[in-house]
């Protein structure tokens, strides 16, 4: 390895494990006239189409989700989807997907899109991206021992040591929450957010040595486990894919627990030195057996 490497001033990027890819439409809903019994209608026939879909692929246990092909359908895809009520911003609705692989999601974002509902429902917007979980720690205990060891990366041996290290980490249990997240049942409040790292002079997070980034993201996730049992995170990544690094999608069981986890997390030195953030969006989980009614009620 070069001196550089073995002063830990690399700029060695983290390893990652990928999990289900993960779609957020942003939708309006037009208004009607009162009174106009064929445009009521066709709301109604719509907003039963969305929910009998939503039924299907419950974003809940309550909604009564299926979750993985073992259950009824060995071809089905693992995943689910939700629909949630925006509070403010420019979108009335959010329908949030998690598929197994881009092109079941794609199916899912075309299966709303192309229903009898896509009439009323008017896009605002959307977000890809893909559950991602970044090693950090595990990057720079790989390096410190191949530094010690004389392997450089890039080899063969480098490669098989971070295939089975990788493979290592996916068999863990809470490893696999993370990269196939749930919806808890008692944490009906969602928060949406894209972010980047900066890449400005003196601000830059990508030519940090790998030690202090290991180092930084360490110092966040403390932050983010004083909130365990309040708020559930999921972090994608989505470099290649949208026009941020990075979306965050919280939930929580009370809404005002975002903004004590996400002022925070403000003053971490990853955040108040690097981070970037894009528009908030918040609101509240609709039950796939309230869809209907909730559509038809509006307007």
């Amino acid at each position: 390895m070069t001196d550089s490497t073995a002063n830990g001033t690399d700029t060695f990027p983290p390893l990652v494990l990928d999990g289900w890819f993960m779609l957020h439409q942003f939708f309006r809903i037009l208004p009607r006239a009162r009174g106009d019994e064929g445009a009521e209608a066709q709301l109604e026939a719509g907003a039963e189409s969305l929910q009998a879909f939503l039924t299907t692929w419950g974003g809940s246990a309550e909604d009564g989700a299926i979750r993985d092909g073992s259950a009824g359908d060995a071809e089905r895809p693992e995943g689910w989807s939700a629909l949630y009520r925006i509070v403010g911003g420019e979108a009335d609705y959010l329908v949030l997907h998690f598929r197994s692989t881009l092109e079941a999601l794609g199916e899912a974002e075309q299966a709303v899109v192309r229903s009898p509902l896509g009439l009323e429902f008017v896009p605002a917007g959307d977000y890809l991206s893909v559950v991602e979980l970044g090693l950090y720690a595990v990057t720079d205990a790989l390096l410190t021992q191949a530094r010690e060891e004389g392997v450089e990366p890039g080899t063969p041996e480098w490669t098989e040591r971070v295939e089975a290290q990788l493979a290592e980490e996916r068999k863990k249990r809470y490893v696999q929450a993370r990269l196939k997240p749930e919806q808890p049942d008692t944490m009906p409040y969602v928060c949406f957010y894209p972010m980047d790292k900066r890449r400005n002079v003196g601000q830059n997070w990508y030519t940090l040595p790998m030690r202090k980034r290991a180092e930084l993201m360490s110092e966040h996730g403390k932050t983010g486990r004083q909130y365990a049992g309040r708020v559930s995170q999921v972090i994608s990544g989505s470099v290649g894919f949208d026009d941020w690094e990075w979306a965050v999608t919280l939930f929580a069981a009370d809404p005002l627990d975002f903004k004590a986890l996400v002022t925070e997390m403000r003053y971490d030195e990853v955040t108040s030195i690097y981070g970037e953030f894009g528009t908030f969006r918040v609101g509240h989980r609709v039950a796939a057996a309230a869809v209907t009614g909730e559509l038809v009620g509006r307007g």
